[in-house]
């Protein structure tokens, strides 16, 4: 892709932003988009021989990526947007989207994990609404897959980091949804490329990479080799509505996503030095926090993500679990291993269990819950909607 084809970010941040409160977006900064090209380095096939295929799992009768097109919905403000999986990112992703007013839908197949999210998106959505003067948008749930893409203009993919689960979902929801709607996934470490298998139309399917929402504003936007190029502009300027600060990841959906690269080596080097007994996580934080001027060092977000969301997302990294960029080495699984035995096997998850690398389980506080404001009694009656349950 030529020079002349980007437009690059305007300011560049320091190494340590991520884990600090960021300005608000500036509506004159310029985002560096991807323009759909060929790429001239990509493999080709031809008949006959057995040269490599560029994506698995291809569905049959593929049309040609020419005969593909996408048109924005003529309106998007009463549509929902659906987020499939109501995890850790799940939930905080419906805050996101529901604190500027707009309806959202989580779906989940397990009644629990829709239960608890209820009660963390009604307080989360509240604080965060009060704090920055918006008014909620309604949240529903349900476990039906058909009725929560219905109507929906959007559906972000936020499941466990299982390839075969993320690929036959995907799939479900393109055959259920109208051509207009745009298909996300926020997996760290699957291209979206990798998950178009039974997606035929893979036109409006692309990467949109969240981390901890709705506190960090950035977001990681690839194609997944065959988004129109109609899609990504779209996207980015209502995240920019949004107040996030949309990055565009250039190229054709053969890139690894950036952030994840330099948080992996972070986790990586973090979980040696635990493994090896060279240091205890408290003492880890306290260096990075020291020299980063971060408010959490890696071992605190680590509890954050879930250490069982850490081991499925290494264990997509390691040598021989799929073809290319593992990067832990000969020697890598050992420390997946010891996190998983240490930690995750003996239900010690991080925040959401209580305990974890930072993490320790409190004894419940006996007696006084603070009573919500007026306003945040209001929200949480008429925002969140238990019907789909």
């Amino acid at each position: 892709m030529s020079a002349s084809r980007l437009r690059t970010v305007s300011q560049v941040w320091p190494p340590c932003a991520f884990f600090q409160q960021q300005p608000q977006h500036n509506s004159n900064q310029q985002i560096r988009l991807f323009h759909n090209q060929p790429n001239p380095n990509k493999q080709q096939t031809t008949p006959g021989t057995n040269s490599p295929q560029t994506t698995t799992h291809e569905p049959k009768n593929a049309k040609p990526l020419a005969a593909y097109s996408w048109k924005p919905p003529t309106t998007i403000q009463d549509r929902p947007v659906c987020i499939l999986g109501s995890g850790v990112l799940g939930r905080r992703l419906a805050v996101l989207w529901a604190s500027q007013s707009r309806p959202v839908t989580l779906y989940d197949t397990s009644s629990s994990a829709l239960k608890s999210s209820r009660e963390f998106i009604a307080d989360s959505l509240a604080t965060y609404c009060a704090e920055h003067g918006t008014h909620p948008g309604h949240v529903s749930f349900s476990s039906k897959l058909e009725d929560a893409v219905q109507n929906a203009w959007m559906v972000i993919e936020a499941v466990p980091e299982d390839l075969e689960l993320k690929i036959s979902l995907l799939g479900r929801v393109d055959r259920l949804v109208g051509k207009d709607v745009l298909i996300a996934t926020n997996s760290a470490g699957f291209r979206s490329q990798e998950l178009v298998g039974e997606v035929f139309h893979k036109q409006r399917v692309l990467n949109t990479l969240y981390y901890i929402p709705p506190r960090n504003k950035c977001v990681e936007l690839m194609s997944c080799g065959y988004t129109s190029p109609s899609i990504i502009p779209f996207l980015v300027e209502e995240m920019q509505g949004m107040g996030l600060r949309p990055i565009v990841v250039p190229g054709g959906g053969d890139k690894a996503m950036i952030f994840p690269r330099i948080w992996g080596a972070m986790k990586k080097e973090t979980l040696k030095v635990l493994s090896e007994g060279v240091a205890d996580p408290e003492e880890v934080d306290v260096l990075f926090k020291d020299f980063f001027g971060a408010e959490k060092g890696v071992c605190e977000m680590m509890d954050e993500v879930g250490l069982d969301t850490v081991v499925k997302s290494e264990r997509s990294r390691l040598p021989n679990s799929r073809e290319g960029d593992g990067f832990w080495g000969a020697r890598g699984e050992e420390y997946v291993e010891w996190l998983e035995r240490e930690f995750v096997a003996k239900g010690k998850l991080g925040t959401k269990s209580g305990e974890g690398l930072i993490a320790k389980r409190r004894k419940a506080v006996s007696g006084k819950k603070v009573k919500d404001s007026a306003g945040q009694e209001v929200w949480k009656e008429h925002s969140v909607d238990l019907s789909g349950l």
